[in-house]
């Protein structure tokens, strides 16, 4: 097999075309010879779009085609054709292939297509072909008649194969697959529309059918498009049940509707209606919701909602939010409703927001109309050749609110609430780069009114901090096995002082003051026996160790101490720990010990794995394995195992104790190749049982898959349906307990 360049084959030509004409001595008139060199203009133009190969080639430059027998291949635009012999018309585009043993391969950009015979124009992109094949990741499309025309194709007896076996060439037939006599595919209307579909198992009819199928097909930025939702079917408590089966379709270019409707028993039925928009002139987009659900024991229940969202990140300058949720259920739901305003200015937000928070435990809805909040942050100082000044910052946050509740029946509460945050920060890098300065200003003022009791409540604090990081100090140790230990240390000490102005307090000028010590130290362990190449694991002992006191009447108290770290032992083998003391009483808790350590293992392993003694090899099903000698399959089983040891104590040193062990594992295993059994179990290791356990057994059946899943105390559900995510829930079989 060889390939001709057409520079090459132009000359050669020539050559020929000369010589025929000198040997022969027959004048020709004016205009076969402009004929002559217009056809070799324009085949000479083709040679950078026009490329081919095969065993054997013919050229008619007069006819203008190509004859290509023989591993032909030829690529025209962005058309490539592989067969065993191709006719191409170069004038207008007409492509006649065919192909005895191997397909056709038509690759169009970057999709591949395969035919028995195919009559195409690569112009007008329209023809038609026998045999049609088309193979994607997760299915097989099939048809015995392609008709491609301007505006549509239409195919004839098309199946539809979702099944791995035959995806991967394991079975010449598929398990199960859906058949249609036409399919219809519009370019301009965007849908596939076809005649009844059937259902075939093993090449047997099943009794299931569609009367037809619809589907749109849309593009990436297209929002409009319409089509029917296909029902999802169950059987829960002994009874069959029908979810979501609705349908689609766009009311404008900026509107689209659907509807769909679940049946789970005569007395228990839903609706759901949504309207979705877009506003694509403010990049605005939401959508409305309305349900109506048909409860037992003639309850009826109305839901509405509305959404509006604005792209903070547009150039307009106000942004709408939206979320509003409405239940006929006196707080049957914990949805909360909002309303919110915010406009942007060069270094300031300005938010204005309504709530309506529904709370069911309480009984209760809150309202919060409205709320306001101015924020600000900007640089204090703008002189930017004093270095230390132009690194203060200042930050403003205004706060605003009232806030209205109402318990149905009860009572009916409102208020107001005022808070003003301010805070100012600066960095300064201090005998750069060994520390670093940061410092905080912190204010609140807060301040409330509460109705009917007419009580005005008040607060102010005032928070002062600094943080001063060092730069890490390590030291390095090796040993003579080559073993490597470093320790390293960063410390950070931190100054916080509160002031709180007298007005909850009889004291003047109250404070609390602190002082934190951390230390991120890093004990770590270059192991020489786990290396690969120059590459050696790294093992890390201690992470932090936190300290911090507690300044009162010139006095320093140890408030609390802290460490906590982690450490990856192996690959597979990885701790955390956390202890500490609290030296001072906190808020409802007395002075306490603690400590927290977990502990977790993962283990991938194969039992049984296949030995070289075993060297007869055969095919059992659809599957390849080894036999022994007694011509038994042998194979290795996976297993998956993970297990996690987590201890917690806390001791209050003066009312009670807690500790609790749980030992976990959780895992996976393949017993053989098309089962699988999943578990989970956690064991209380101080009261000596088991407080929960969960087992799932998985089946691969080709096209579809089944699942049994059980948890303790008497609670489990079957699964059996298809892999397909287009029809998975189509056809399935589900039930609970």
């Amino acid at each position: 097999m060889h390939q001709i360049r057409f520079s090459v084959y132009i000359i050669i030509l020539f050559i020929s075309s000369v010589s025929i004409f000198y040997g022969n001595e027959k004048k020709e008139n004016n205009d076969e010879i402009s004929n002559h060199h217009d056809i070799k203009n324009e085949f000479f133009l083709l040679k950078d779009i026009f490329k081919y190969k095969s065993d054997i080639q013919e050229h008619d430059i007069k006819e203008g085609k190509s004859y290509l027998k023989g591993n032909a291949t030829i690529e025209y635009h962005n058309t490539k054709v592989e067969a065993d012999y191709i006719e191409f018309d170069w004038k207008n585009g007409d492509l006649y292939a065919k192909s005895k043993e191997k397909s056709i391969f038509f690759q169009k950009e970057n999709q591949q297509y395969f035919f028995r015979t195919i009559h195409w124009n690569l112009n007008k992109k329209i023809g038609e072909a026998k045999n049609f094949f088309l193979k994607e990741k997760n299915y097989i499309v099939i048809a015995d008649d392609i008709l491609k025309r301007k505006e549509d194709i239409l195919m004839k007896k098309v199946i539809y194969t979702s099944d791995p076996f035959f995806l991967e060439n394991k079975d010449n037939f598929p398990d199960l697959y859906l058949k249609t006599e036409k399919l219809k595919y519009s370019f301009s209307k965007k849908y596939i529309f076809s005649g009844p579909i059937f259902f075939y198992l093993y090449r047997v009819p099943m009794p299931i059918f569609f009367p037809f199928l619809y589907i749109p097909i849309t593009k990436l930025n297209q929002t409009s498009y319409s089509g029917i939702m296909y029902p999802k079917f169950g059987i829960q408590n002994k009874k069959i049940y029908m979810k979501d089966i609705g349908l689609f379709f766009p009311i404008s270019n900026f509107l689209n509707l659907k509807m769909n409707a679940s049946i789970y028993n005569p007395e228990t039925w839903k609706i759901k209606t949504k309207i979705e928009y877009k506003l694509n002139k403010y990049n605005d987009h939401g959508l409305i919701n309305f349900d109506y659900q048909n409860m037992s024991h003639k309850q009826k229940n109305y839901l509405f909602q509305w959404e509006h969202n604005s792209d903070f990140k547009s150039n307009s300058e106000i942004n709408f939010n939206a979320n509003i949720n409405y239940d006929n259920i006196f707080l049957y739901n914990k949805n909360y409703s909002y309303v919110n305003i915010r406009k942007k200015f060069s270094n300031y937000l300005w938010f204005m927001d309504i709530y309506m928070i529904q709370n069911k435990e309480k009984k209760e809805i809150k309202f919060l109309i409205p709320e306001l909040i101015l924020h600000t942050k900007n640089v204090l100082f703008h002189d930017k050749k004093n270095f230390f000044l132009s690194q203060v910052n200042l930050e403003n946050r205004f706060h605003f609110n009232n806030s209205i509740d109402f318990q149905k029946v009860k009572y009916f509460h409102s208020g107001l609430l005022f808070n003003h945050n301010m805070n100012m920060t600066a960095y300064f890098p201090f005998f750069y780069p060994y520390l670093k300065i940061s410092s905080k200003i912190f204010y609140q003022d807060f301040y409330a009114w509460n109705s009917p009791d007419f009580q005005i409540s008040s607060f102010q604090k005032m928070d002062f901090s600094t943080n001063i990081v060092s730069i890490p100090f390590y030291k390095i140790w090796k040993f003579k096995n080559k073993a490597l230990l470093k320790h390293q240390i960063q410390p950070i000490l931190s100054f916080h002082i509160m002031y709180f102005p007298p007005v909850f307090y009889n004291v003047k000028n109250h404070f609390e003051k602190r002082i934190n010590l951390i230390f991120n130290n890093d004990w770590i362990i270059k192991n020489p026996w786990n290396c690969v190449v120059d590459s050696c694991e790294k093992i890390k002992i201690i992470k932090e160790i936190n300290s911090s006191f507690i300044v009162d009447h010139n006095f320093i108290k140890w408030e609390k101490f802290q460490i906590m770290g982690d450490i990856d032992l192996t690959k597979n083998l990885k701790t955390k720990y956390k202890a500490g003391i609290n030296f001072e009483k906190e808020e409802k808790k007395n002075k306490m010990i603690y400590f927290d350590f977990s502990f977790s293992s993962h283990y991938d392993i194969n039992l049984f794995s296949i030995k070289n003694e075993f060297k007869k090899k055969g095919k059992n099903r659809y599957d390849y394995f080894f036999f022994d000698q007694n011509n038994y399959a042998k194979y290795s089983i996976p297993l998956n195992l993970k297990i996690d040891f987590h201890s917690n104590y806390e001791n209050d040193l003066n009312k009670k104790k807690l500790f609790q062990t749980l030992l976990s594992l959780n895992g996976s295993v393949n017993i053989t190749k098309y089962w699988t059994i999943s578990f989970h179990t956690d064991y209380d290791l101080l009261k000596n049982k088991i407080i929960f356990s969960n087992i799932i057994f998985d089946r691969d059946l080709r096209s579809f898959k089944m699942s049994f899943n059980w948890i303790r105390n008497s609670s489990w559900s079957f699964f059996i349906g298809l892999k397909d995510p287009n029809f998975r829930n189509i056809i399935q079989y589900n039930e609970k307990n």
